[in-house]
């Protein structure tokens, strides 16, 4: 999966919780996520969309931050 790939399957995975294109772009850029340290578009360029995914299936589960 490409890395352009890899963002539009997380930003289209967190689009209902954001609310919308837009804030899930917002997130997605700017959003610290706690457990990495980074922000998932550091994440992904950092070739770790793994992690990313991993959170994201967690915290859609129940799971906390």
């Amino acid at each position: 999966m490409t890395k352009q790939e890899q963002k539009k399957y997380i930003l289209n995975f967190i689009q209902e919780w954001a609310g919308s294109k837009q804030a899930a772009l917002q997130w997605y850029e700017s959003e610290i996520i706690p457990a990495l340290n980074k922000t998932a578009q550091d994440t992904v360029d950092c070739v770790d969309f793994k992690a990313v995914k991993q959170y994201l299936e967690y915290i859609s589960k129940g799971g906390f931050a």
